[in-house]
């Protein structure tokens, strides 16, 4: 059994998948939905080289190995975060799948050079600086608004890391669709894949998940929608399995 080390604030919960659990802490930004959307929607190739730019808890490297990913690099700025996902990774005997980096993800390729990785996954932060209501909170407010790092920066930094023909899987904002595509094209990013989520039937959709190739022709399969919720407020059964629940 493991010992798990908490610090002041923080709660273990329990994470369902593979009987993981992870620590998190309420003055820093906790994992929503969105996270295990984004990795049960990521591709899971045999030989892959993974790379989760700005990891938080490490909560998507964590639920990828429980899909066989085997090689997941995960990188975190905030100190306090890459900690925690290092803990996380420890806790749940994934250290010799997962490799937390902390740091700028945005130097990746002066460490490991062009091409070091054949797919990206990314939740980046959803809005544009200045925009909104944002948090008093440091560490909450970079995971929700492009202070550390911009959506562009994404593309940019992927086109150096990625290899050719390699994948990068993204969930974001679905009314940021435009400002995906066009820097996904600035940087030789096309979409391949995308899926639109929606909290319930009849709703505007609230998430996209998207899948780019580096240097794929402009041809995009559209999957078919994505429902949160059932009328009666509850998971919908597709939910549910993502989480590693039966069928209520």
């Amino acid at each position: 059994m493991t010992d798990w080390l908490l610090r002041e604030g923080e709660r273990l919960d329990d994470l369902v998948r593979d009987g993981m659990r992870i620590i998190q802490r309420e003055d820093e930004f906790c994992f929503s939905i969105d996270s295990v959307l984004l990795a049960h929607y990521t591709v899971i190739r045999k030989q892959d080289i993974i790379a989760d730019l700005g990891t938080g808890t490490g909560v998507i490297p964590l639920l990828l190995t429980s899909r066989e990913a085997v090689n997941i690099t995960a990188f975190e700025i905030n100190p306090v975060m890459a900690d925690i996902a290092r803990r996380n990774v420890e806790g749940n005997h994934r250290g010799e799948l997962i490799h937390v980096i902390e740091g700028d993800y945005r130097n990746a390729p002066l460490t490991f050079g062009s091409g070091a990785f054949s797919s990206l996954v990314v939740n980046p932060p959803y809005r544009e600086a200045g925009s909104g209501r944002m948090s008093p909170i440091r560490g909450v407010a970079s995971a929700s608004y492009e202070l550390d790092a911009s959506l562009e920066d994404v593309f940019k930094v992927a086109s150096k890391i990625l290899k050719y023909g390699g994948r990068i899987t993204m969930v974001h904002r679905a009314d940021r669709l435009a400002d995906l595509i066009t820097y996904g094209r600035a940087y030789r990013m096309e979409v391949k894949r995308m899926r639109f989520v929606y909290a319930r039937k009849g709703h505007t959709a609230v998430r996209i998940l998207m899948e780019f190739r580096y240097g794929g022709h402009p041809e995009a399969q559209v999957d078919p929608p994505l429902l949160l919720h059932k009328s009666d407020g509850t998971y919908t059964d597709e939910v549910l399995c993502m989480f590693g629940k039966d069928r209520q």
